[in-house]
């Protein structure tokens, strides 16, 4: 799993054999902010997981790859100016290191994680297969129609395509991946094609927008214009073979829980046939984009 290029910058606390702590600098400037989102700028989660991930690599003395995400809970949103603090405890057994990881800001806990590596080498999905609905009824939705449902830009908008939609039961969701995207920006011409897996944390994030698609679809203009969709935690996410560019995302995503104004997903993305994430649980709840508002610009102020 490759880190993401725009992550804010980082610095080792401490670091013993049971574990690392390293510190993140949350830059106002920083490129990812400006789509995530406009107004109420936030740390995208799955940079939460990515600075975690930077961190195992940092304390690891081997090449290791993320194989699942037992679970993660997001407690607190991660503001431009925070400073993130990671603290990862590692344990081995039976060549699977197992992370515990714990991320504050100085306003307290933000996120909990608990993540599986292994070696290096061919990586398959350890996770039960989600069950197949029959298929939603077809549909064509490019950018402009998406961006009436969700408030993701550049660089952060990670889904190019609607293709098949049931409200308040599934929707399936394309993105390309190519060479040009900005996580690319610092790939030295020397790398190999290795150096171009596509950060797992973002495949991650273009298909929990595609849920945020779903949650938001059949809900009146006015209504979502005042509301942004918050996910709450993940668990059982299992990673399949690694993404390049050139490949064609296939998200396929569920509601297999709902309550008011608060969903839990399931599905599955896939690459010409083969799955590359499998999603037990993923939960997402619209919230007042006002607060969002209020707790930014106090950040900032």
């Amino acid at each position: 799993m490759r880190s993401i290029v725009l992550m804010p910058d980082a610095s080792v606390v401490h670091t013993d054999a049971t574990g690392i702590e390293m510190s993140f600098a949350v830059r106002p400037t920083a490129p990812v902010l400006a789509g995530h989102y406009p107004h109420f700028p936030l740390l995208p989660g799955v940079f939460t997981l990515d600075a975690v991930h930077q961190a195992v690599l940092r304390h690891a003395d081997d090449d290791l790859q993320l194989t699942d995400i037992r679970s993660v809970r997001f407690q607190s949103p991660v503001l431009p100016g925070d400073t993130l603090t990671v603290e990862a405890a590692v344990k081995e057994v039976d060549g699977v290191r197992d992370v515990r990881a714990t991320c504050r800001t100085e306003r307290g806990r933000s996120a909990t994680l608990r993540l599986r590596y292994t070696a290096a080498g061919p990586r398959e999905i350890t996770a039960a297969a989600p069950r197949h609905d029959a298929p939603a009824p077809e549909v064509d939705h490019g950018p402009a129609a998406l961006k009436k449902l969700i408030p993701h830009r550049y660089p952060a908008l990670l889904v190019d395509r609607v293709h098949a939609v049931e409200p308040g039961r599934s929707i399936v969701t394309t993105k390309a991946v190519t060479c040009n995207e900005p996580w690319y920006q610092d790939v030295p011409d020397s790398a190999g094609d290795a150096g171009y897996a596509y950060p797992t944390a973002l495949l991650i994030e273009s298909w929990c927008q595609s849920a945020a698609l779903l949650a938001a679809w059949d809900r009146p203009q006015d209504e979502l214009a005042g509301q942004v969709a918050l996910f709450g935690g993940m668990s059982g996410i299992g990673l399949g073979p690694e993404v390049r560019p050139g490949d064609l995302l296939r998200h396929e995503v569920r509601i297999s829980r709902a309550l008011e104004g608060t969903w839990i997903f399931e599905g599955r993305t896939t690459v010409d046939g083969t799955a590359v994430l499998a999603v037990d649980s993923v939960m997402t709840a619209l919230r007042p984009s006002g607060a969002l508002t209020e707790l930014t610009a106090a950040a900032q102020g």
